[in-house]
């Protein structure tokens, strides 16, 4: 019995390897046909599944200013798209769609016609635009749901706003500079689509989810901001002027109140700007600066002890310099006066001697300790470093003119934060337009630090040109920038523009720079105005009425007491 359960049980041992020989027989010739023979077949079936790769857009952060108040947002919008190749009335469906489009009927027409799969009709419409396309119920024609960008103050601020491209894309402006910060990370969605391109949604792969954009919030005030557009397009009017820039900046912390240029336009119609209303005049527009340089050449004069306040010039009018004539503005001159007095009235004369005593190499020491050798790095795009001439290239004429801010040319920023290293008692701030950075719940993700770039001059030099200053707004040139019960210290300046490489005795840049109220000032304020036309082109007759109207509401809206009232010599508190 034994014997015979052995051999029953190698009987079955033979049988199931025959059968499991046979099973992997089998599935190797299954194998070798699925492989071979209906390889074609399966290739066909693989292809009418793919993977896609959907994208997935980040809603774009604000723009606020320094109070929250909303300069840019994201709106609901629509995308108008077609098929063309599924159209077969394009000129009928142009004419009707030319009803909501910014385009012509020929122009639609044109891309209705071309019979491809797909193409845009306008990345952004209102909702109630794409409603009443959608209501035509044309074949071939389809609204998608996106966001778009707007402006809700229009024109304010434009030029440092910027704007954004179809494509979410900063354009200019903190749009541009910031689009890192503002555009956030797309998500994405990877998926398997059937050959009709339909996701199917047991075949997805991964899924990554659009992080939003921060906020950017700015420096700026908003009222403020208008305020000063206001009065900046009423100088330009009243001079029959080409264009101007207004910067005010807060004199302790360097961050810039506002920054207003004329013409400007508006970015959510920025396709129809001028290069003119998109140029942004305060950092991309170098300029001679006149005499509202005549500060630092004097700063530089005292900080080397080669002059005092008291020190005396002769003035006549002109002064001839290696053979050469250079006027003053005023014909007949002063006869002797001292160096205060040569801020006070703005001689031309006595700036050419204090340049001419100091040197190419001691007054190029000086405009490189205040920062005039690089762009001011304020925080906007297109910020030009001015335009100097090398050291070694300064000629006797080059250096006289350069004492009055005739002969290169530096941005109205540059010359705020350089004056203000005065103001505030020799040191000199980096200018800012970004307060802080905010995430998506308001809260702080990084803010700008108050920096002193350099210490150009020491406090003794500034108070000694605060004086001078003051006295030229009290009594000198710039008295037409008094407000009444506030004392302020300023400049005017009168800079001849270069055309055509040479010096125009016909076009100027009239500019006021000022700061307040003394003797504890809390902003600086410069107004330029460019080619003013007709018998007003005088800085203290075109700038200067400006920076007053101003300036007036400054003192109001940030309740500062006034010095010249009861409460004279009150200090005043940091402003907001």
């Amino acid at each position: 019995m034994r014997a015979r359960g052995k051999k029953l049980a190698r009987w079955r041992a033979v049988w199931l390897s025959v059968i499991i020989a046979g099973f992997m027989g089998f599935l190797m010739v299954r194998l070798v046909v699925i492989q071979v023979a209906d390889r074609k077949v399966l290739d066909q079936y693989e292809a009418s599944f793919q993977v896609k790769h959907i994208v997935l857009p980040a809603a774009r952060g604000d723009i606020v200013d320094r109070n929250g108040a909303v300069l840019a947002m994201n709106i609901p919008r629509d995308q108008v798209v077609a098929a063309p190749r599924y159209i077969t009335h394009p000129q009928r469906e142009a004419a009707l769609l030319h009803r909501y489009l910014p385009f012509s009927t020929k122009v639609l027409e044109s891309v209705l016609a071309n019979k491809s799969w797909y193409a845009v009709l306008d990345n952004s419409v209102s909702p109630q635009v794409a409603n009443s396309i959608s209501r035509l119920n044309l074949t071939g024609i389809a609204t998608i749901p996106v966001t778009g960008r707007e402006y809700p103050d229009g024109t304010l601020a434009s030029q440092v706003l910027g704007m954004v491209g179809a494509d979410n894309q900063g354009l200019a402006g903190i749009e541009y500079a910031d689009n890192k910060l503002l555009a956030g990370k797309p998500g994405s969605w990877t998926v398997r689509v059937d050959a009709q391109g339909n996701p199917m949604l047991q075949w997805q792969q991964a899924y990554v989810p659009p992080t939003p954009g921060d906020t950017v919030q700015l420096t700026i005030d908003s009222n403020i901001e208008a305020v000063a557009q206001k009065w900046l397009k009423w100088g330009i009017k009243r001079a029959h002027a080409t264009n101007g820039t207004v910067v005010i900046m807060n004199v302790h912390t360097g961050g810039i109140v506002a920054l207003a240029n004329w013409p400007n336009f508006n970015p959510n119609n920025y396709a129809n700007a001028t290069p003119l209303e998109e140029t942004n005049y305060a950092v991309q527009d170098p300029f001679p600066p006149g005499s509202i340089f005549k500060p630092v050449t004097a700063a530089a004069a005292l900080s080397l002890g080669l002059y005092t306040p008291n020190s005396l010039f002769y003035t006549n009018g002109y002064k001839i310099v290696d053979g050469v004539r250079i006027n003053d503005w005023n014909p007949n001159g002063w006869g002797w006066i001292t160096l205060t007095k040569g801020i006070e009235v703005s001689s031309d004369q006595v700036f050419m001697d204090v340049a001419l005593k100091l040197g190419a190499s001691a007054l190029y020491h000086f405009v490189n300790l205040f920062q005039f050798n690089h762009p001011s790095n304020v925080g906007l795009p297109g910020d030009s470093s001015g335009v100097w001439l090398p050291e070694q290239q300064v000629n006797p004429v080059d250096l006289a003119t350069m004492g009055f801010g005739q002969g290169f040319a530096a941005t109205a920023m540059q010359v705020v934060a350089a004056d203000n290293a005065i103001a505030n008692n020799g040191k000199l701030v980096q200018p800012h337009i970004v307060k802080a950075i905010l995430g998506p719940q308001g809260q702080v993700i990084q803010k700008t630090p108050v920096t002193v770039e350099s210490t150009p001059i020491s406090v003794n030099v500034a108070k000694e040109i605060q004086h001078m200053m003051q006295l030229e707004a009290t009594s000198g040139t710039g008295v037409p920038a008094q407000v009444p019960g506030y004392i302020i210290a300023g400049k005017t300046g009168t800079a001849q523009k270069i055309v055509n490489g040479r010096t125009s005795n016909s076009q100027f840049v009239s500019s006021y720079l000022g700061y307040g109220p003394m003797p504890s000032p809390q902003f600086i304020m410069l107004v330029s105005i460019n080619h003013p036309i007709g018998k007003l082109f005088y800085g203290d007759q075109v700038s200067a009425p400006v920076w007053q109207k101003i300036a007036t509401f400054l003192f109001k809206y940030w309740k500062i007491k006034p010095y010249a009232g009861p409460d004279n010599g009150a200090k005043p508190g940091p402003i907001p």
